[in-house]
């Protein structure tokens, strides 16, 4: 009685090697790229260069991702460089104190032209130029999520060898990238404009530390709320044409925050504008995790199928 227990003391060890054995053998088959996955798997990529190809081979989406940007980052400064420099300037015409009040370091020292030109680049157009990855990001979410979701290649995409997560990642990621390209596209294309606006007016360079936290942490932040805030609607609009209605809801905030300005409320300078960029990217990673729980097929198509339902 006594050899008994003495044997089963001598089989427990055995067991557990075999269990730590099995571990990694589970863990290739779930991750066969080993432990150091890259960001996007080869299934992924594959997902991301056709979601790209699928949005520019569509004439009329790649138009609006075209000149959106190209209207918001390059016409528009044109036309009001051309404005100041045409119009004549009445004799003792001078700027408005609340235009020196948001910008105390060059009052008295510019003139009535650059004044304007140095508020206009300041005030007016970090606003226009976000506008860019939030509109690019909205609409390529829009038609990558929602277009084929309408179209019915979301639900075929669904029962292929991907998980949804793996799905959801590479359009998100798509999406994101698209967008960001997008608007570092119409950053250089604003630079140049401006840059020559700059120089033909006499108005101080406009690139500065603002200027630069606009440009690299707000823009990526941008585009993902965008991209991440349309995926999170998927459920609840049934057509690219609805979802890009929705566009005011992310515009507004923006519009209002810049133009409270010259209420002479705030002034939004660099430390504020970081801030802002790191809560908006935290408000935006809850909600990608959000959304990423949402997309499943069951969330997805089942609300559909009863809205048929009670159609027919």
């Amino acid at each position: 009685m006594s050899r008994e227990p003495s044997g089963k003391r001598t089989r427990l060890p055995e067991k557990k090697p075999q269990r730590t054995e099995q571990n990694p053998g589970r863990n290739s088959r779930e991750n066969p790229e080993g432990k150091n996955r890259a960001v996007f798997s080869s299934s992924e990529i594959i997902l991301v260069k056709k979601d790209l190809s699928s949005l520019w081979s569509r004439k009329g989406i790649r138009a609006l991702l075209v000149l959106v940007p190209l209207f918001l980052a390059v016409i528009v400064p044109i036309v009001y460089f051309t404005a100041i420099s045409l119009v004549p300037i009445a004799p003792g015409a001078r700027v408005p104190e609340g235009i020196w009040a948001l910008l105390p370091e060059y009052e008295g020292k510019l003139a009535y032209r650059q004044a304007w030109m140095e508020a206009f680049t300041t005030l007016l157009c970090p606003m226009l130029f976000l506008c860019v990855p939030l509109l690019t990001g909205a609409v390529s979410a829009a038609c990558a999520f929602i277009g084929e979701k309408e179209e019915g290649t979301l639900e075929t995409l669904m029962l292929s060898s991907m998980n949804a997560r793996s799905i959801f990642s590479a359009k998100i990621g798509c999406c994101v990238m698209l967008s960001v390209f997008l608007s570092l596209m119409a950053f250089a294309a604003f630079f140049l404009t401006v840059t020559v606006a700059d120089v033909l007016t006499g108005a101080p360079f406009f690139l500065r530390i603002d200027w630069l936290i606009t440009l690299f942490p707000l823009t990526p932040v941008m585009s993902l709320f965008s991209v991440v805030f349309i995926s999170l609607i998927i459920t609840r609009v049934h057509s690219t044409g609805e979802a890009m209605q929705t566009l005011g809801y992310l515009i507004l905030p923006i519009v209002v925050v810049y133009l409270v300005q010259f209420t002479g409320v705030f002034r939004l300078h660099w430390a504020v504008l970081l801030v802002l960029a790191a809560a908006l990217g935290a408000v935006s990673v809850i909600l990608y995790n959000i959304s990423a729980q949402n997309f499943q097929p069951e969330k997805l198509f089942v609300q559909e199928a009863g809205d048929s339902v009670y159609e027919s």
